[in-house]
């Protein structure tokens, strides 16, 4: 067996919750081919050894931060604690000196700005929160913030957006360090819908439908969502709108930043994957969400999600056996 990979996770106060545990869980769920899991996990203090989070959950840190740090993987959450200029300070003060002590560091949502502010990033891409990513961008102008993306992995140093998109980063690192069976196993085993690639967006079209101020794009959406083997092109959906088309993509694409066949596709995918998961075979599923053949469906369903649906399907089978 080789040696485990250690991982070190930095603690302060009011971290947020979900940053730690989310991809700790990932981790530590993991399984090598011999069943054993090849991480070892061990949370470190920059200040008081117990903290409270965000959301007043207190976590105790097994030490504060030792005089000679180092770990194989070294994990920066995020919460509105580093965004406290003292804690940031302290952050990456303490990162400035030991960054070197660690193959690779990663950033889960505001961890971001400790490595910003401690210049790891500069002529770097890195991502945040949504929420947040305009504002890292305008601090540190140096750094390209990939406001879009789920997560980045550079190698040495990795980032991830808002809160759980920390689990798709670690799910990411688990594949890259055992296997994409073993990144799989622990999704199904979190019941995680799926191992999202990093490319995705943090804020999903069907999200920024329930957001947007057009009750008339509204509509036509959550109609499209409802009946998705009908006619869903342009055409359709502008006549519903009571809009010609040209002024129903136009309006359509400056919501949702993308045009109405997208947004069709990917619900049509969201809702195939619902009824693979739940064991439809994969040609009553592609025609139920309105493809016009199973392999068209299969093609774009490896392209979205950067799996078969074969494969996908299976370990939701393997899952409940």
């Amino acid at each position: 067996m080789n040696a485990a990979r250690s991982i070190a996770i930095l603690l302060f106060e009011d971290v947020n919750a979900i940053d730690v545990t989310g991809p700790i869980e990932v981790f530590a769920t993991a399984r090598d081919s011999n069943g054993h899991c090849p991480y070892k996990i061990e949370s470190w203090a920059i200040g008081a050894v117990t903290v409270q989070t965000e959301s007043g959950l207190k976590l105790c840190a097994d030490r504060r931060v030792p005089l000679e740090p180092s770990a194989d993987i070294l994990l920066i959450p995020g919460g509105r604690g580093i965004r406290d200029s003292s804690t940031l300070r302290l952050l990456s003060d303490w990162l400035q000196s030991h960054q070197n002590k660690f193959s690779r560091i990663a950033s889960v949502c505001t961890g971001a700005y400790a490595l910003a502010e401690a210049g790891l990033l500069d002529g770097c891409d890195v991502v945040t929160h949504w929420a947040y990513a305009a504002d890292l961008q305008k601090r540190y102008p140096s750094v390209c913030v990939k406001e879009d993306s789920l997560f980045l992995n550079q190698g040495r140093i990795c980032s991830s957006g808002g809160v759980t998109s920390g689990i798709d980063l670690a799910l990411d690192l688990v594949q890259r360090d055992i296997s994409e069976k073993a990144a799989m196993d622990v999704a199904r085993e979190m019941v995680v819908f799926l191992k999202r690639p990093g490319a995705q967006t943090q804020f999903s079209l069907p999200l920024k439908m329930q957001t947007t101020n057009s009750e008339r794009l509204s509509e036509v959406c959550r109609w499209a969502a409802s009946n998705l083997d009908a006619d869903l092109s342009v055409e359709a959906l502008a006549g519903r709108a009571g809009l010609s088309s040209r002024q129903f993509a136009r309006r359509f694409r400056a919501v949702f930043g993308v045009p109405p066949a997208t947004y069709i596709k990917h619900v049509r995918l969201d809702a195939g994957r619902t009824l693979l998961g739940q064991g439809v075979s994969i040609s009553k599923s592609a025609y139920a969400v309105g493809f016009a053949s199973a392999d068209g469906f299969r093609r774009a369903f490896e392209k979205r999600f950067g799996v078969f649906p074969s494969a996908y399907q299976k370990h939701f089978r393997e899952g409940r056996s």
